[in-house]
């Protein structure tokens, strides 16, 4: 069954992948009679898959998050380390068709020392911009600075408008061929630009 990307496993095949994950210290807690399993794709990855584990006997539920094959699995526990040993074991292909999917992906899961970062491409559509008083609805909109995406011959160069640590900033995001970032040429553009709740979802792939 597949629902906004994701495709449900049914009960043997979920059971299969509780199975091998059984050993694995974070999913102890999942009950093959109360989780459902589902997965979709990651485009920069040839074999791992993004898998969501539900435990539905929790209210609300509780839910966790792994990248793998379907035998090797690893956990995505909020470092970047589990992104970068991911990319290591199915050595990762960012190209400029995907390489934003790959940093929504990225700073969905991993903060930065400041908190959440988040990648704008439509700043009407932001996370939580009805939160915004009028007036800094406009200072968002007539300080944003669209993306653009330039190939070097060893990385790519991602440049744009992010939202971080309760500002806006523009930056050039330099990708390296392992995923590996590094921040270019930071600027703030704009203060004072609080969120009630993280901008990041695990709707992240719903645009790609």
């Amino acid at each position: 069954m597949q629902q906004s990307g994701w495709t449900r496993l049914n009960r043997e095949q979920a059971h299969e992948t509780l199975n091998r994950l059984s050993g694995h210290r974070d999913a102890i807690v999942f009950s093959k009679d109360t989780t459902e399993v589902a997965w979709r794709s990651l485009p920069f990855y040839k074999n791992y898959r993004l898998y969501r584990l539900v435990n539905y006997a929790t209210m609300p539920t509780f839910s966790m998050y792994f990248i793998g094959n379907g035998e090797d699995f690893i956990s995505i526990d909020g470092t970047a380390n589990a992104i970068f040993a991911a990319n290591e074991k199915d050595p990762i292909t960012v190209t400029q068709d995907n390489v934003v999917s790959y940093l929504d992906f990225f700073f969905s899961n991993v903060q930065g020392t400041e908190g959440d970062i988040f990648l704008i491409k439509d700043p009407s559509k932001m996370p939580f911009m009805a939160t915004l008083t009028a007036h800094q609805q406009q200072n968002v909109l007539s300080s944003f600075k669209p993306l653009s995406i330039t190939a070097s011959v060893s990385s790519l160069h991602v440049a744009g408008t992010l939202y971080y640590g309760g500002g806006l900033i523009s930056a050039t995001i330099q990708v390296a061929p392992n995923g590996r970032l590094a921040f270019l040429e930071q600027n703030l553009l704009l203060t004072g630009i609080y969120f009630p709740h993280t901008p990041h979802s695990q709707q992240w792939m719903e645009a790609y």
